[in-house]
C-alpha cells in the first residue's frame, strides 16, 4: 500500500511541475508558425512541413524516399506538440494517413516524435499488418 502512495505523490509531483507556468520566471511559450524538416541520417530520406493550424495543433505532411526499394511514400496528418518541455525535449505526436507509390496503397498512421534544438527524431507505425515502425532523424527549422 505505501508503495502505491509513494508512486501517486511522484505522479502528481511530475504533473505539478510539468504544468504551465508554476515556476516564478517562466516565458510562455509561443510555438513558431511552421516548421521544415529535413532527415537524412537514417533510412529514409525524407523532407517534411509542420504548419500550426491552433495553439498547439500542426497540419503536417512528410515526403519519405527509401532508396533500396525505390519506393515514395507522402504522409498527411495532424500532430500536437505538448506545450511544455521534458527535460530539454519537446515532445509531439499525431497520425494520419500514408499513400505509398508502388503499391498504391493507403494505411493510417501513428506517430510520436521529439525535438531539441535544430534536431528531431520521429517514430511513424503503418497500422498495416506484418508492418515495422520507421524513424527520422534529421534536422528541424522553425520559421
Amino acid at each position: 500500500m505505501e508503495k502505491y502512495i509513494t508512486i501517486s505523490l511522484m505522479g502528481l509531483l511530475v504533473l505539478g511541475f510539468c504544468a504551465t507556468d508554476v515556476a516564478a520566471h517562466t516565458k510562455k511559450f509561443e510555438p513558431p508558425n511552421n516548421y521544415t524538416t529535413f532527415s537524412f541520417f537514417i533510412n529514409p530520406l525524407s523532407l517534411g512541413y509542420k504548419h500550426r493550424v491552433a495553439p498547439n495543433m500542426y497540419f503536417t505532411g512528410n515526403m519519405d524516399y527509401i532508396g533500396n526499394d525505390t519506393e515514395l511514400k507522402f504522409q498527411v496528418g495532424a500532430a500536437y506538440m505538448i506545450p511544455r518541455k521534458f527535460l530539454i525535449f519537446r515532445l509531439f505526436g499525431g497520425g494520419g494517413m500514408e499513400y505509398s507509390r508502388n503499391n498504391s496503397s493507403v494505411y493510417p498512421y501513428i506517430m510520436a516524435g521529439t525535438k531539441l534544438w535544430i534536431f528531431h527524431f520521429d517514430i511513424i507505425h503503418t497500422l498495416q499488418r506484418n508492418s515495422r515502425p520507421g524513424y527520422r532523424f534529421g534536422f528541424i527549422f522553425s520559421f
